[in-house]
């Protein structure tokens, strides 16, 4: 008796050695981002009046969060309901980022924002997505990264799918000159130690100067909390609110996309006062809730909203996608735009991928100058 209680003292401690040596370790290499980085904008071209925007053109930009290609129609994940951290084979990923490609030449834009792109993360197996943008699309790129961590031991019951090293974030490409580039961390947090292999979450705000004239293009990429109870997802909203409107008030033209985690108000319908529902219901109460996006401070601020709500942006990843009963799926519209009022939107579409390669469908918007 007394053996058997010494060895299990010794195996108890020897976990409890280990996680704390663990948790430590994670501590030691926590991705700790300052309150802003200057970016450098890779392949930029010459600052010359043939690529600064021109006002009297109508300007296209595509926001796709490609889910590190790896949520795909086959796939669920986790944190939503299923069971897996990444893809079984290398050669999936690959065939998903093959068709990733054949969207984006599929339908040529200004800009690109891409969100949750891989640079050498174990659950991607290791491919430099940057890179891989980088060989077609010639254009100038820069990336803001926005989880960083050595190994994320998530899913906690299934070693063999947990994320492990991760390194990923937003990625904007551009045919303009970049005059410069930021990334804006967000405010929040979860609470430690999940904090420590938890995204960090930012804003890449890019500014493209308009030809005869000391405006800009402020273009501002992001990819918003999603797995909060919602606090942070209204800080972030805030800190981004206060970035818009102060570029807006120095005279520039603010265009805001990505993935914002939320559904935009087009895509809910209030019954009362404080009483909706989603556009795209929910099948079940307890699926996860992209909270509604409030929208009455932009519209207030002179702010508009580039979305397409007779198509879902995004489905939930609780199971691999039921293409032979659709209406089996879970489906969200928190993919889009929001623009300045001395912009036009000429028109938005999302692109109806049927989920094949991501667990989004880009959105494209095309948008002319009010001068």
């Amino acid at each position: 008796m007394k053996r058997a209680l010494k060895i299990l003292m010794i195996f108890v401690t020897v976990i409890f050695v280990f996680l704390v040596g663990f948790i430590l370790t994670l501590q030691i290499f926590e991705y700790r981002p300052e309150d802003i980085t200057e970016l450098s904008i890779e392949n930029n071209p010459i600052d010359s009046d043939e690529f600064h925007v021109d006002i009297n053109e109508v300007l296209t930009i595509l926001t796709f969060n490609i889910g590190y290609a790896s949520l795909s129609q086959t796939e669920d994940f986790a944190m939503d309901g299923g069971t897996k951290g990444r893809m079984d084979s290398k050669a999936e990923v690959e065939a998903n980022l093959l068709g990733i490609k054949g969207i984006v030449e599929s339908n040529p834009a200004d800009i690109y924002l891409f969100q949750e792109v891989d640079v050498d993360s174990h659950r991607s197996y290791n491919i430099n997505q940057l890179d891989y943008f980088n060989t077609f699309l010639e254009m100038s790129s820069v990336l803001a990264y926005n989880y960083r961590c050595i190994f994320v031991p998530f899913p906690y019951t299934n070693p063999s799918q947990m994320m492990g090293k991760v390194n990923s974030g937003i990625l904007t490409f551009s045919s303009f000159y970049g005059e410069s580039a930021q990334r804006h961390q967000l405010p929040g947090s979860f609470s430690w130690p999940i904090s420590l292999a938890n995204l960090k979450r930012a804003m890449m705000i890019t500014k493209y100067p308009i030809k005869d004239s000391d405006k800009y293009l402020t273009v501002i990429n992001v990819h918003l909390s999603a797995y909060d109870d919602g606090t942070m997802r209204l800080e972030e909203m805030e800190a981004l609110k206060t970035l818009m409107l102060q570029e807006y008030e120095d005279g520039n033209y603010v265009i805001v996309g990505g993935d914002f985690n939320q559904t935009f108000p087009q895509a809910i319908i209030e019954n009362g006062e404080s009483d909706f529902e989603y556009l795209f219901e929910l099948n079940n109460d307890e699926f996860w809730q992209a909270f509604p996006m409030d929208g009455v401070w932009f519209e207030e601020n002179d702010f508009s909203f580039g979305v397409d709500i007779t198509t879902p942006s995004c489905r939930l990843l609780h199971q691999a996608y039921d293409a032979e009963n659709p209406d089996n799926n879970q489906y969200y519209l928190i993919d889009g735009f929001i623009v300045s009022n001395n912009l036009n939107i000429e028109s938005v579409e999302t692109l109806d991928e049927n989920f094949v390669y991501s667990d989004h469908n880009p959105v494209k918007i095309t948008i002319s100058f009010i001068s």
